[in-house]
Formats: C-alpha cells, structure tokens, sequence
C-alpha cells in the first residue's frame, strides 16, 4: 500500500480523480498544508475498517476475551464447532 504526499493546492485540482483511484488502488494520500501534513484521504471501505476496529480495540472486556483465546490456542485448548454446539457447521 503506497502513500503519497499531495499539497493541497494539488489536491484540489485533482479531488475527483484521487477519489477514481481509491477505489482501484489502495493508495493512502497525505494532503499537506504549508508543508505539514494537514489530513488524509482513504477509501471508505478502508474507513469502514478502522472505524471497527477501533470498536474492537476500544472494547476492553473483548480484548481481554481476545487474548485468552489466543493463549487458550497456543496451549493447544481448541475445539471444534460440532465439539461445542454439538450439531455440524
């Protein structure tokens, strides 16, 4: 996944084919304000994304869940689904 720094002025001429090429490239780009990054610009699937998980992350009782389960696999405590709700997938 490329980032690109694009000044704003730039960025202004080119907002509708920035926006063409997110959905055909996963590209991030960093609009710049007087030479400092000012904002970003990333698909909305990709916005979709951070947005849940930073619902995850933000959850402490299931990043807690979370981890217990990934130690549980580690010890080698793993069952099946037809093991726990005793009916197949």
């Amino acid at each position: 996944m490329a980032t690109q720094v694009i000044p704003v002025s730039a960025f202004r001429k080119r907002l509708m084919n920035l926006i063409s090429e997110l959905g055909k490239v996963p590209d991030h780009y960093i609009i710049t304000k007087r030479g400092g990054p000012a904002a970003a610009l990333i698909s909305y699937e990709e916005y979709k994304s951070l947005l849940a998980t930073q619902d995850v992350v933000s959850d402490k009782r299931l990043v807690r869940d979370i981890r217990d389960g990934l130690k549980c696999a580690e010890n080698g405590a793993v069952y099946s689904f037809e093991e726990i709700f005793e009916e197949p997938l």
